[in-house]
């Protein structure tokens, strides 16, 4: 199972089998499958788990996207970052 902020790359099953060198961090895990927002590109795709693979690292800040609840139909897109603090 994949946990969100962690970093994978592709497996070279499915989808995957021709991008060789892609990096990206996990952003949404469902039953089924995950979104993965690539490193060097704009695109978040939704693979299935055998499609990637970990590397054993984590992302500290994961980009979040939400709606915001303004009465609309279609509210405005907003992303914001978790971010973990450090105590002294």
């Amino acid at each position: 199972m994949f946990m969100v902020g962690e970093i994978v790359k592709p497996s070279g099953k499915g989808r995957t089998a021709t991008w060789e060198g892609m990096v990206g961090t996990v952003t949404h895990v469902s039953e089924r499958s995950m979104f993965v927002q690539w490193h060097d590109c704009a695109v978040e795709d939704e693979l299935d788990f055998e499609e990637v693979v970990s590397t054993g690292t984590f992302n500290r800040s994961v980009p979040h996207h939400a709606r915001a609840l303004d009465g609309s139909e279609d509210g405005t897109l907003v992303t914001f970052y978790d971010k973990e603090t450090e105590s002294v």
